[in-house]
């Protein structure tokens, strides 16, 4: 395992076009690192200049304190596991597991061995044989991690792998994953848009917008303490609610006002002035059902059961959506009206101007 290290690391194409602006991050020795954002922020284009695939045009990338932005990509002794699998069709599973080492000239006897250790950790040793084709998604996607996993890297790195199993699959190779991350003890960067893997996988989570990195942290903590309105609202589902209002003093502490609330959010400090526009987030299992003439009035527009919860989706008099969240099944009729109230002391407040959080 390796301790890898970007320093303001920068890609611009055709010199107009910035894909990644001086993104700073370490991720520590057998640490795996998600990286989340949405389509085309720049989170695969840094996973590959980490790879070597992809040409830096500022910073540095530091793999066990060895700068490697010159380092040939088979010479950075990483492995990289594509959205793709990337496998070659006329191989058989054996020979696609042990390209890489027969390329490294390595013994055939060790080969052999290293292989039928790798399947059997996978669980792949009786479709050795097999070409690809042959195989399911599930078993092509494991093939694709063996061939990683067989050359004993420093570092892994994984580009959206899942992404082309189903819902159902996706979730148990997810747990296989992690589980092999942690008897590996390898470090791992791994990038997808999806916030629910980037939560259950990563030991930490970058999240990217834009190529600007944004947020670095455990999942848990991202999650309850979000450092701007992009990060609240990405990270979650379903995503944080948005009630727009105003802040105003009342004896020395701030409270939020909107027509129908008004709640004080003690926890909230000088951030902003008299009178400033702000949207106050909530997520939806901080959100209840209040009593008559409490809270915020919505009409339902859908009620999810989903057996351990059910999901309400309201919509305020001013036109906002707004989801709750609940233990158990609920019955509500469409249309019907309901009152919603929430935690002050779960609420976090937004400047409308900027998307910053007031803390």
């Amino acid at each position: 395992m390796a301790e890898v290290l970007l320093e303001n690391l920068t890609k611009v194409y055709d010199k107009k076009v910035t894909a990644v602006s001086r993104v700073n991050l370490k991720i520590k020795n057998g640490e795996f690192l998600v990286l989340v954002g949405p389509s085309g922020c720049g989170k695969t284009t840094i996973l590959r200049m980490i790879a070597g695939l992809e040409e830096i045009t500022e910073g540095n990338v530091y793999i066990d304190n060895n700068i490697v932005n010159d380092v040939a990509p088979k010479d950075r002794n990483v492995a990289m596991v594509f959205q793709n699998y990337a496998l070659y069709p006329h191989m058989t599973v054996f020979d696609n597991i042990a390209f890489g080492l027969k390329m490294a000239k390595m013994d055939k006897a060790l080969i052999k061995d290293r292989v039928a250790r790798t399947a059997e950790m996978l669980d792949m040793e009786k479709y050795l044989d097999r070409k690809p084709k042959a195989l399911s998604g599930g078993q092509r996607q494991r093939v694709a991690l063996a061939r990683a996993i067989v050359k004993s890297p420093k570092v892994f790195l994984f580009d959206e792998p899942l992404s082309n199993l189903d819902a159902q699959l996706r979730t148990q190779t997810r747990a296989e994953l992690k589980r092999l991350q942690q008897q590996l003890n390898t470090t791992a960067i791994y990038v997808t848009h999806d916030r629910t893997e980037a939560m259950t996988l990563g030991d930490r989570i970058a999240v990217i917008k834009d190529g600007l990195l944004h947020q670095v942290g455990e999942p848990l903590a991202i999650y309850n303490d979000p450092a701007n309105l992009f990060v609240a609202n990405f990270i979650g589902t379903p995503g944080i609610n948005l009630i727009p209002g105003n802040l105003t003093a009342a004896a020395g502490r701030f409270s939020f006002k909107n027509k129908q609330i008004e709640k004080e959010l003690p926890h909230v400090s000088a951030g902003a002035e008299n009178g400033t526009p702000v949207l106050l987030g909530i997520r939806p299992e901080n959100i209840s059902l209040a009593g008559e003439g409490q809270g915020l009035r919505t009409t339902v527009d859908l009620v999810e059961q989903l057996g351990g919860e059910s999901l309400i989706y309201t919509t305020s008099p001013d036109g906002y959506k707004v989801i709750a969240r609940t233990f158990g099944n609920i019955k509500l009729e469409q249309n019907s009206f309901i009152n919603l109230d929430f935690k002050s002391s779960e609420a976090h407040l937004f400047r409308e101007s900027d998307g910053q959080r007031i803390r």
